[in-house]
């Protein structure tokens, strides 16, 4: 049997020397340091189940340390730091941290992760070992919970598209959540409390923005289509509840909401009872 870089192999301890242990296959060495091997006392002949790994001199290496990936399963991994120059190192349990380039990383380094931020990973050997985003064949994860419309799940971010957020639980649910359906920049590995809002055969869509904020953004478009169709509204915040009725069947309260949001957008303004469009 031939050694296999990010893989747990069972290995035969062959000798002891000054700073660790001689592990074989049938064909091959490798050294275990003291320091892997979990403060186990060890004996010729004993066998062992080791991770093997490149050391930072790109040098075969073993431990006895349980790895959170190996080459053929991926997994969620934390962001342990961060490197502008080269990317984000993660944590995957063993004494080396696995790095994920700056070239699988957003130009805009408002989108890069975080330490303490969690990425849904595949671990890739060829010369080394780095990190590499897991593409959706890669997600081998099969969900227990089923999720219905208005269910919450915390998810993080795992793809950040042209049109929208490709969210992941840690379960496994993969949910699209489209521009529209969230404010400001999120970014990869981000945790966010998404609201299932659709399901279908093609997946399953959410949204990061509150209920309430929905119907606020919901009734500001109604009275700005209104604005912009028919000139200004003779109403504005102290408009009797009656008068708003009439001419956009909400409360009171949800069109002071939605004005005050827009007020705030500078998209209208008030004067002498008129709710007017900025131009």
């Amino acid at each position: 049997m031939s050694i296999k870089i990010g893989e747990t192999q069972k290995l035969k301890v062959d000798r002891k020397t000054d700073i660790g242990y001689m592990l074989t296959s049938d064909m091959d060495e490798v050294f275990l340091h003291f320091n892997e091997s979990l403060h186990q006392t060890l004996n010729p002949g004993d066998l062992v189940d080791a991770f093997l790994y490149l050391d930072h001199k790109g040098r075969v290496a073993a431990t006895l340390k349980t790895a959170y990936l190996t080459a053929e399963r991926p997994a969620f991994l934390d962001v342990k730091d961060i490197h502008p120059q080269l990317g984000v190192f993660l944590d995957m349990g063993i004494s080396k941290d696995l790095l994920l380039s700056k070239d699988d990383l957003p130009f805009d380094k408002d989108l890069w992760p975080k330490v303490g931020d969690k990425l849904y990973v595949i671990l890739y050997v060829k010369g080394k070992m780095v990190a590499k985003l897991a593409s959706k064949s890669d997600i081998d994860l099969k969900p227990e919970t089923v999720l219905k419309p208005k269910d919450h799940i915390e998810c993080y971010v795992h793809q950040i598209g042209k049109i929208g957020l490709n969210l992941l639980s840690l379960e496994g649910h993969q949910i699209f959540v489209h521009e529209s359906m969230y404010q400001g920049k999120h970014r990869l590995g981000q945790k966010e409390d998404v609201t299932v809002t659709f399901i279908s055969d093609k997946g399953i869509n959410g949204s990061l923005i509150e209920q309430k904020e929905v119907k606020l953004f919901d009734d500001a478009n109604l009275i700005l289509s209104h604005l912009i169709r028919y000139g200004d509204l003779d109403l504005d915040s102290d408009s009797s509840p009656e008068d708003i009725k009439k001419v956009f069947d909400m409360s009171k309260k949800a069109f002071k909401r939605a004005l005050g949001h827009l007020y705030k957008e500078r998209k209208v303004d008030f004067t002498n009872g008129k709710t007017k469009l900025v131009k």
